[in-house]
């Protein structure tokens, strides 16, 4: 596992400074690395914290703390080929530490000989897409900017509001890296879209793919452009997402596309948001792969040069499996997709009753359906959305199935009735239903109160939710109270009534559940499904041919000229001017 002496270093990996770093960032993922690192030797450096106590090396696995001993003034030697070394390494009692690697002037990837070099990083492009987000665009923009690596910074304003913004002004003044390109609202595809477009006049550069909100340090952007510059295959580097709300909590890492139901899942084994504190890595197995993931969430993706002009550009799905879309054309085109743990963003959270029960749900099922069709899958996924329709259904969260079944019927309509083509009505579409719900809703809900706040256990809320089903309307006789957070077809199943609130107990949200509506809606929802059923094979021969030819920069040129009505693609404000460097 080790060898000793001093050799010399060429290129850092990962690098702290000061104890009070987070351990989740100290801490060497030797198990992730390994794809990109190979063969190759990797050295560990450390400052002591305190002269007279050496700094130790510490390694984890299978929740046991090895302690590898003594880091000494002489750098030491760890070979992650070998199975002895543990998946988990970090050092206590430093105040910094550096891990780096050698590299050849004469390996193009992983080859041994020829003199010793640090290794050359491509410069980066970094695409903000942003919409009414004035402060946080400003200060993602300054952050980028002041990153070593990054040469552009290309905010996408689809609001129109940050031109007349005095601290962006005033920014773009002090920093000609960052370049304002405004546009109609396009949502997040037409934003990164459009970011991508410019990003061709300089291939040579990565990608960065950023939401206006998502946090990315310095170090952990070189981390993830040397761990891509490294890997032998061309590959994708993403984020993991910590809660900026719930400091130590990581929402999200590693992430697939389970072909059968066609929904991405996690490709590690977590089963949920992890809570990090007061844990060592040790106890972080769950973030160990359990399946090659094949895609990364764009609120923090790595593009390696050369893709976008090789892969394409996003589906124009305005927002939502756009990124998995990508992530999938990429895997097919031979590259690898790789999520480093220590290198990640944080996020602002958010909870499943916004994402369910607003305008974004529609666009949610449709673009998943349509991508599964692109992709030749089976009708797994037609019994998965018919089983979580009826979930929806039956535990009162109607409106979410009306979405989904929208959603659901465009798809069903064929690429040719949509895609490339509603961008900018997507979002009325969705929230036109959401108005339409909660108009009707507000009269049933005036004089509603909760019953009880605490869920149905599960035979109970099931047996209720069965004879509501075939029940007459009715006064709701068990009104449920419940936080934003908590809303799931799990806890609203067997409620008659639900008054949504906020953390801070204000009511924020209510409906009641009628039998009468679930039959109807039921009786919709078995409908599309049967549609969709007996049209599949076309619509999976329909998708395949549109998908690909809405993703070059011909189709997008004319995107954006229709979005704009001035016919040359050129949006209303675009000051890059094709720029490239600083």
């Amino acid at each position: 596992m080790f060898r000793g002496g001093p050799v010399h270093v060429g290129t850092t990996l990962q690098q702290t400074t000061g104890e009070d770093t987070p351990l989740w960032e100290q801490t060497f993922a030797a198990w992730a690395w390994r794809p990109a690192v190979g063969a190759r030797p990797v050295q560990v450096t450390a400052r002591a914290a305190d002269p007279s106590t050496p700094a130790r090396l510490l390694g984890g696995r299978d929740g046991v703390i090895e302690d590898l001993g003594e880091l000494g003034a002489n750098p030491r030697t760890l070979d992650l080929t070998d199975p002895t070394t543990p998946p988990w390494l970090w050092v206590a009692g430093a105040s910094s530490v550096r891990w780096s690697v050698e590299v050849s002037d004469r390996e193009p990837a992983g080859s041994a000989g020829g003199a010793r070099r640090a290794l050359t990083l491509p410069q980066v492009t970094a695409v903000v897409p942003t919409f009414r987000r004035e402060q946080d665009a400003t200060a993602q923009a300054a952050a980028f900017a002041a990153m070593e690596h990054v040469a552009r910074v290309l905010v996408i304003d689809q609001a129109g509001t940050l031109a007349s913004h005095a601290p962006f002004t005033e920014l773009r003044e002090q920093q000609p890296s960052i370049e304002l390109i405004e546009q109609p609202n396009l949502g997040g595809s037409g934003g990164y879209a459009r970011g991508m477009l410019a990003s061709l006049s300089d291939p040579s550069q990565a990608v960065f793919l950023s939401d206006d909100d998502a946090v990315i340090s310095a170090e952990s952007m070189r981390r993830i452009l040397t761990f891509q510059t490294l890997a032998e295959a061309p590959t994708i580097v993403g984020t993991g997402l910590l809660a900026a709300d719930a400091p130590g909590t990581l929402l999200a890492h590693a992430e697939h596309v389970d072909r059968t139901p066609f929904f991405w899942r996690p490709a590690d084994g977590m089963e949920g948001p992890l809570d990090l504190r007061g844990t060592t890595p040790a106890d972080w197995d769950a973030l160990l792969p359990r399946t090659a993931p094949d895609y990364t969430g764009w609120w923090g993706t790595l593009l390696p040069p050369g893709a976008v002009g090789l892969l394409g550009l996003p589906a124009p799905y305005f927002l939502k499996w756009d990124d998995a879309e990508y992530g999938l054309r990429a895997t097919r085109n031979g590259y690898s997709t790789a999520v480093l743990p220590g290198a990640s963003v944080t996020h602002p959270s958010w909870d499943a009753y916004r994402t369910q029960m607003s305008w974004s749900a529609r666009i949610l099922h449709r673009n998943r359906l349509a991508t599964a069709a692109a992709c030749g899958a089976g009708p797994g996924v037609l019994v998965h959305s018919l089983l979580h329709q009826a979930k929806h259904v039956l535990s009162g969260l109607h409106l979410t199935a009306l979405l989904w079944d929208d959603g659901a019927r465009a798809a069903l309509s064929g690429p040719e009735s949509w895609l490339g083509k509603d961008l900018g009505r997507a979002r009325q579409d969705g929230q036109r239903i959401v108005d339409d719900w909660r108009e009707r809703q507000q009269a049933r809900t005036a004089d509603l109160s909760p019953t009880r706040t605490a869920p149905f256990s599960l035979p109970a809320g099931a047996l209720r939710a069965q004879r509501r089903l075939l029940a007459p309307s009715r006064t709701p006789q068990e009104v449920l109270a419940l936080p934003a957070e908590e809303i799931s077809w799990r806890t609203t199943l067997g409620a008659d009534g639900v008054i949504i609130t906020s953390p801070d107990g204000a009511r924020i949200d209510a409906f009641t559940i009628d039998g009468h509506d679930d039959r109807a809606l039921l009786l919709r929802v078995l409908r599309t499904h049967a549609g969709l059923g007996a049209r599949w094979g076309r619509l999976r021969r329909r998708y395949a041919r549109a998908l690909p030819a809405w993703t070059t920069d011909v189709a997008w040129r004319r995107i954006l000229a229709d979005a704009t009505g001035n016919g040359s693609g050129n949006e209303t404000r675009d000051d890059s001017n094709g720029k490239g460097g600083r």
